[in-house]
C-alpha cells in the first residue's frame, strides 16, 4: 500500500524589508538613525574685524591695539571666529606704533636733520642758514618748510615736518615766527582743543605786537602755527609756534615793526 503524498508545502513568505533592513536585524553600520539639527555656523568677533581696519587705516593711537586684546578675550568665552583678524589688528598696530615712535625718536634728537644747524650772533639773530627742528624755532626766525606750508591750506591742517630751513630774513623764505608759547600741563585735552587755544592765542595781541597795529602787510601772508601732538605731548611738548606764512612763493625781509 502506498501512502500517498501529503500536499505541498507553501512556502515561507519571503521576509520584507523594514526600513533599517531584514526584520529582525539590526540596522547596517553607518545608517542613519533619525533626524539631527545641522551645527550653527560659528559667527566672527565683530570686534575683530573693526580692530583689523582701524589698524590698516592708522586710526586713533592704541585703539586697534586694545580692541584686538578685547576681542581675543570675547573669542576665547564665546567660541567666535575672527583670531586671525584679532592677531593681525595687534601686530599691525603694533608695527606702526613702534615705526612712528622710532620716527619721532630720531626727529627730536635731530637725527633727521639734513645739514648743519644756523649760525646765530650774540643777539640771536640768524647770520648763516641751517636746519632746525620744530621745537627749536625763535620768535623772530624765518624759515623754509620744505613744501609742507601748501598742505596746511586745507581745513585740518597738515603733518609738519621734524625740522625746518632757518635762514636771515632778508633771504627768500616762506615762514616768519611771530610768537612761540607753550601750553598748560597735564593730560593731553585733544587736537581740537590744542588748535583751538593755539589759533586764539596766535591770532590775538601776539600778532599785532609783532607786526605793530596798523601794518602794511601782503596779502598773500596767512597765520600759521606748529601745535604738540598727542605722541609728542606725552614726551614733555607743549609749545606753539605761531607764523605768518606765503603758501604762494617765497618773500624777502622781515614784517616785524621797529621795536617789536
Amino acid at each position: 500500500m502506498s501512502i500517498p503524498p501529503g500536499p505541498p508545502s507553501s512556502p515561507e513568505p519571503y521576509p520584507q524589508p523594514g526600513p533599517y533592513g531584514q526584520p529582525g536585524q539590526p540596522a547596517p553600520f553607518g545608517a542613519p538613525q533619525g533626524w539631527y539639527p545641522a551645527p550653527a555656523p560659528q559667527k566672527t568677533n565683530a570686534l575683530a574685524i573693526v580692530a583689523f581696519v582701524m589698524s590698516l587705516v592708522c586710526a586713533l593711537p592704541l585703539v586697534p591695539l586694545v580692541l584686538g586684546i578685547v576681542a581675543l578675550s570675547q573669542i576665547r568665552t564665546r567660541g567666535e571666529k575672527g583670531k586671525g583678524l584679532a592677531v593681525a589688528a595687534i601686530v599691525i598696530h603694533g608695527v606702526t606704533i613702534a615705526f612712528y615712535g622710532i620716527l619721532l625718536v630720531l626727529g627730536l634728537s635731530g637725527a633727521l636733520d639734513d645739514g648743519p644747524s644756523p649760525k646765530r650772533d650774540t643777539s640771536g639773530q640768524v647770520t648763516d642758514s641751517g636746519s632746525s627742528k620744530v621745537s627749536d624755532i625763535r620768535k623772530g626766525d624765518c624759515f623754509n618748510t620744505n613744501g609742507d606750508l601748501a598742505e596746511y591750506q586745507d581745513e585740518d591742517g597738515g603733518e609738519a615736518s621734524f625740522s625746518v630751513r632757518v635762514l636771515p630774513c632778508d633771504q627768500p623764505h616762506e615762514g616768519e615766527a611771530y610768537a612761540v608759547f607753550n601750553l598748560d600741563n597735564g593730560v593731553y585735552p585733544g587736537t581740537e582743543k590744542v588748535t583751538s587755544l593755539a589759533e586764539e592765542k596766535c591770532a590775538g595781541t601776539l600778532l599785532t605786537d609783532y607786526v605793530g597795529k596798523d601794518p602794511k602787510l601782503s596779502e598773500k601772508l596767512e597765520v600759521y602755527y606748529y601745535f604738540p601732538q598727542a605722541t609728542t605731548w606725552a614726551l614733555g611738548d607743549r609749545e606753539v609756534t605761531c607764523f605768518l606764512g606765503d603758501t604762494s612763493g617765497a618773500s624777502t625781509g622781515s614784517v616785524r615793526a621797529t621795536g617789536s
